[in-house]
């Protein structure tokens, strides 16, 4: 047969295959849908762009980029790797971003540009920054199942360079020194005391009883404490929260702000461009704190144990749900529906709301009119449980500073297997360097020096949507037990103002030995 006719399965003639050019960059050339591949994220935001301003495919557009030589590839080069080619492709799109983006204003357009950055050796205070911004993922170092050593925690800059930096040190070692000598004779005197069921591997037995432990100890790590934080946000998101880091006080955060941007400017350089303080965001926090001094009485310190109180929520929540519910099966206004509605019996609007409720799986999420309830509850929490509880974004939290003036959680395994004295020596000994720090530099870089155990106030306002996620997984038996207690408090707190709101939520109320075997 002769190389005319052969067929395209013959390895040594797959060069009289025609390849498609687009072939490199999606998964496929014939379907309405596809993935885009093997571009720089900027590319693959301003092909998503043309949609609103192009009458072509995004195939089209693509295509035409190619012919224009501005994507450039060899049929079979490794397109991720081969920078040069992408190099035009990427100056065209920084020209469509600095016209539409930059110029115009048209920000939603850097939402498709994705960045992935690992952030390591920074502070359990820096992630908590880094995790306020809501429109991002991550996934942060556990300290569940990772232990900490003496030396993993952060100098914060502005005492570093101070004379207390000696003081500082001194209590962070102290700190995660207690806890590095307490976290093997605690997994030891868990053993003992919890035999291993039958029916568990001696490796699950010996992880139980070691992530037990490290639940324990993990009260006396100071906020210092270094962590690794993975991150995946979009550029708009990513040039809001380079801007906050900025503004922030704190040198850590600033120099993290510059570190992020170096990177991310090698994946969105445009997109990122105008991240830098913002006067506002710097100048405002120091602005209401004065104003605080000036206007309120100071408080008396309140040593409260934590807590999760609701502050208001609706009114009427039944009609509300109720009408939320049958609203969109109409074609009448809210108004009208509502006004159908609340002369209703409890029974009959009940019976809408069950029916709404009633088909979900276990992994089933309810329906979003539930999002047109709103609740505010402030809590009082362990700084540990807050770094939990705080990546529940679809919220507004507003928190206070971490403080001493609260006082701080004691697990119950502490005096039950007999390590009271040292744990509360810790705690004591946190709290002086504590005021020192606070005297001399201001109680937001202080808090570094302060263990997760010490507790703050936030103030959360979520829908009753997000309630159902929040107390059906914290109160699950997996979770810590200070976080299990505030989301079964929230839980309560519903039940006591609307009992038959709470009837629908799933939460788990039951204490147990070994809470997250």
């Amino acid at each position: 047969m002769s190389p005319a006719h052969s067929t395209p399965t013959d390895p040594d003639l797959e060069y009289l295959v025609p390849i498609d050019p687009l072939s490199p960059f999606v998964t496929n050339l014939d379907r309405p849908v596809f993935a885009l591949r093997s571009l720089p994220e900027e590319v693959v935001a301003v092909l998503f762009a043309y949609y609103s301003r192009s009458p072509y495919s995004l195939r089209d557009n693509l295509r035409r980029l190619l012919a224009d030589g501005d994507l450039a590839v060899a049929p079979g080069a490794d397109v991720a790797d081969d920078e040069d080619s992408l190099a035009a492709a990427r100056a065209q799109a920084r020209r469509f971003h600095e016209k539409w983006v930059v110029g115009y204003g048209h920000s939603s357009v850097a939402e498709h540009a994705v960045v992935h950055l690992a952030i390591e050796d920074v502070s359990i205070v820096a992630t908590k920054a880094i995790e306020d911004c809501r429109l991002a993922s991550y996934t942060e170092k556990s300290t569940r199942y990772v232990p900490f050593d003496s030396e993993t925690f952060v100098r914060e800059p502005g005492i570093a360079a101070g004379p207390l930096a000696g003081l500082y040190e001194d209590t962070c070692r102290h700190l995660l020194a207690t806890y590095g000598t307490l976290l093997p004779t605690i997994e030891q005197q868990v053993s003992e005391r919890f035999a291993r069921p039958a029916d568990w591997t001696d490796a699950r037995y010996r992880s139980v009883c070691r992530s037990r432990a490290c639940d324990v100890a993990r009260y006396l790590l100071p906020a210092a404490t270094r962590t690794n934080l993975g991150l995946t946000i979009n550029g708009r998101a990513l040039e809001h929260l380079l801007t906050k880091l900025y503004s922030s006080p704190l040198g850590e955060l600033r120099a993290l702000a510059q570190a992020l941007r170096g990177e991310a400017e090698a994946v969105v350089p445009t997109l990122i461009k105008y991240a830098g303080e913002s006067a506002y965001l710097s100048e405002t926090p120091r602005a209401i704190a004065e104003l605080a001094e000036q206007m309120l009485v100071p408080g008396e310190p309140t040593l409260e144990a934590s807590s999760a109180r609701l502050v208001c929520g609706p009114e009427d929540p039944l009609t509300d749900l109720t009408a939320a519910i049958l609203y969109e099966a109409t074609h009448q206004r809210i108004h009208a529906v509502r006004a159908q509605v609340e002369p209703w019996a409890e029974a009959r609007k009940l019976e809408v709301i069950r029916a709404y409720l009633a088909g979900r799986g276990r992994f089933d999420a309810p329906g979003r009119a539930l999002e047109h309830l709103t609740y505010t509850f402030e809590m009082m929490l362990d700084y540990g449980a807050f770094r939990d509880i705080q990546r529940h974004r679809m919220c507004t939290q507003t928190g206070q500073t971490l403080t001493c003036e609260h006082g701080y959680e004691t697990p119950d395994e502490i005096d039950d297997l007999g390590h009271a004295e040292v744990y509360h020596d810790a705690m004591a000994r946190a709290a002086a360097a504590h005021a020192r720090l606070a005297e001399a530099h201001g109680e937001e870089t202080a808090q570094y020096v302060l263990p997760l155990a010490y507790r703050k106030r936030v103030l959360f306002t979520w829908n009753l949507r997000e309630m159902h996620h929040f107390i059906g997984l914290r109160s699950s038996r997996q979770g810590h037990v200070s976080y299990r207690r505030i989301a079964q408090a929230c839980w309560r707190e519903l039940q006591r103002i609307h009992p038959d709101v709470a009837a629908d939520l799933r939460v788990d109320l039951a204490d147990y030995d070994m809470a997250r075997a």
